[in-house]
């Protein structure tokens, strides 16, 4: 991916190259042009440039940095005029409000015919005191896209990062449910086991009761009642009918009535994989890669300082800003105590969008990257918080 970035940076960018190679230009390979022949009004990047002077060698070839007239490049010039949006249209307008340029068709199908602030950009130019150095923005922009090509390559990092993290949580996982496997296997065991030792119990009883009854019906014999005719024989086996039944009855008292097993599972157990969902959270682990790098205990020295003016048509009071939040995109989010209010800075430092607060703000600081938290107090019974997002050039209270 970031070879692709940087070969779409080097076949047309109007941020790195004013004029293109016109011989590497056909090929649809951009290039800087770096020499101008003045003859066929082309330039020429350094390869391209010893070609020529090989076969046009009475043509006069100027170099960029010795040349004071130097061309621009009408392609780049065509599609920095055009509109993002539209992209057949040229940009004409400024809408000051929200700081946009404006095509034709942005004006009659976007909503802004019954905007106050659209001027021309050729009025604007002229009535602008802002300088811009070109050769600045030029310099900016690229350093910006050598900040997106490195947070590029470190997303990249990041993904295959993200990857390895995926992947070793994935093996937690199954890993985390083969132990709970193991210790519900062992649960299992143990219970069976609990079970065996029972059976086992219970039919050992079970096997001396039968025993115990063989032995007692072995003992107690039925005789013949027709060959007992004297009287010592009815009395003999009255005699052992009484000893043999009495340890027989109180066998026959304490034997088993009934003979089972019963299984009461583990509720506890049950009601906590009842309420489980997961076997674990999963979070992300997210940092923001600040480019703001630098000593934290290095002096600051100031280089310069510009003033600017902040204050609107319905401020009543002289401006008192005691907070200020720089947003993503370079805007600046500022507390108006005198004339409670919050305001939206452009990058130009001029107010584009601002909202009325009850009472005085007195401190403000970023909650996320497009919201503020705002304190509000009137020193008596008022003390709140009021929560801000700043969106497409608009504050909106949340």
């Amino acid at each position: 991916m970031a070879a692709n970035f940087e070969t779409s940076q080097n076949k047309g960018s109007d941020a790195i190259y004013d004029v293109c190679c016109s011989v590497c230009e056909e090929d649809s390979v951009y290039k800087e042009g770096l020499f101008n022949c003045q003859k066929y009004s082309k330039s020429f990047c350094n390869e391209c440039v010893n070609v020529h002077k090989k076969l046009l060698k009475d043509h006069s070839v100027s170099a960029k940095d010795k040349c004071s007239s130097w061309p621009v490049n009408k392609k780049v010039n065509d599609s920095l005029e055009l509109c993002q949006e539209h992209s057949t249209e040229k940009l004409t307008m400024f809408y000051e409000d929200h700081e946009k340029l404006l095509c034709q068709l942005c004006l009659f199908y976007n909503n802004h015919r019954q905007c106050s602030h659209v001027v021309l950009l050729s009025g604007k130019c002229k009535s602008s005191t802002h300088h811009m150095n070109v050769a600045e923005i030029a310099s900016r922009i690229e350093q910006f896209q050598k900040r997106l090509a490195e947070t590029m390559n470190r997303s990249e990092q990041n993904m295959k990062s993200l990857q390895t993290s995926y992947d070793t949580i994935l093996e937690e996982i199954v890993d985390f449910r083969r132990q709970i496997n193991g210790r519900l296997g062992r649960l299992q065991q143990n219970t069976i086991h609990e079970l065996d030792m029972l059976h086992s119990s219970l039919r050992n009883s079970l096997e001396d009761e039968c025993k115990q009854c063989e032995t007692f019906i072995s003992k107690n014999k039925v005789h013949d009642c027709k060959s007992i005719k004297s009287p010592e024989n009815s009395f003999i086996l009255h005699r052992k009918y009484l000893d043999q039944t009495a340890s027989a009855e109180l066998f026959l008292r304490n034997v088993t009535t009934n003979a089972a097993i019963e299984f009461q599972y583990n509720k506890d157990l049950e009601n906590f994989l009842a309420a489980c969902t997961d076997l674990g959270k999963i979070t992300s682990r997210v940092g923001v890669v600040s480019h703001r790098h630098g000593d934290p205990n290095k002096v600051i020295s100031v280089q310069g300082k510009s003033q600017f003016n902040v204050k609107i048509n319905k401020d009543t009071h002289n401006c008192l800003i005691n907070g200020i939040c720089e947003m993503p995109n370079g805007n600046l989010v500022i507390a108006d105590e005198h004339n409670r209010r919050v305001k939206l800075l452009h990058q130009a430092k001029n107010v584009i969008m601002h909202v009325k607060l009850p009472s005085q703000p007195w401190s403000m600081c970023n909650i996320s990257p497009n919201e503020v938290a705002v304190t509000v107090s009137d020193c008596k019974s008022l003390n709140e918080i009021h929560f801000l997002r700043v969106d497409t050039g608009k504050i909106i209270t949340i």
